[in-house]
């Protein structure tokens, strides 16, 4: 129990590392979209394939890097110009870290699927946080996520019922495909449609509760958002997290919504 416990803290600390990595994957990935205005002081004090100062462009050293406490120890601004940092910064960290461990502790007995899991969750938080933003799900990231779904599935973990998979995404993209044109790419983007293929692959059958969470809790909040007069009915609102939330959903208690469906019914 000792040793389990000493590799969930050493598996926590690997996923806050790799929330820093979100964290910078994040706006890097934006200055290249040319989302983000270029820094000031100019971009030349920034060193290239090193971390730096998101306001001045100053080259960070090590001990500004470690995940979660640098932010808690520096108290939330930048050691070299003293400005605020994201409290996002610390928060996804904390996320990925907690993410790890609970994929850990659930399959403990497979690295195989451990490790992907891992995978698909680093980049899910970095869609849903890209998304939720700047309005994009980058086809890299959805890529990965693809291939990530892909390998889980080829590897037959679990018996998955391939055939299955396999037409859930086929179905999971037309659906979306058809609803992206019927709106002409208003009521979602078609970096949505191809998220969907990699929302059939990972989920199969439970494809439906992710469909079914995404729509409900996108209505909820946006009709929430208007009453509150914080958006307009033309107001663009990302579908991106509603669609990873129900994936999320979808994975960890698909089965016990639909069989909690079923016998209502």
């Amino acid at each position: 129990m000792v040793i389990l416990i000493f590799i969930s803290v050493l598996v926590f600390l690997l996923g806050m590392s790799w929330g820093s990595f979100v964290n910078m994957l994040e706006y890097r990935v934006a200055v290249g979209y040319k989302i983000k205005p270029p820094l000031d002081p100019p971009l030349k004090r920034v060193a290239k394939n090193r971390s730096f100062c998101d306001w001045c462009g100053e080259k960070l050293n090590w001990y500004d890097n470690i995940p979660l406490f640098s932010w808690l120890f520096l108290k939330g601004k930048s050691r070299c110009c003293g400005n605020p940092l994201p409290y996002s910064y610390p928060l996804i960290e904390l996320i990925l870290g907690v993410i790890f461990v609970i994929i850990f502790w659930v399959n403990f007995e497979n690295w195989f699927q451990i490790v992907f899991l891992m995978l698909i969750s680093v980049f899910l938080v970095f869609s849903f946080i890209f998304d939720l933003k700047y309005m994009i799900l980058p086809d890299f990231s959805t890529v990965i996520l693809v291939i990530g779904a892909g390998v889980l599935l080829w590897s037959g973990y679990g018996n998955p019922p391939l055939q299955q998979h396999i037409l859930a995404a086929v179905g999971s993209t037309l659906f979306l495909g058809v609803l992206y044109l019927i709106t002409k790419g208003k009521g979602m983007g078609l970096g949505d449609v191809k998220l969907a293929i990699f929302i059939g692959l990972f989920l199969g059958y439970k494809v439906i509760v992710a469909y079914y969470v995404a729509f409900l809790t996108g209505a909820v909040l946006g009709g929430g958002l208007m009453l509150l007069n914080k958006v307009k009915k033309t107001t663009p609102i990302p579908f991106g997290p509603f669609l990873i939330l129900g994936v999320v959903v979808a994975y960890w208690w698909g089965e016990k919504i639909i069989f909690w469906v079923q016998g209502f019914m």
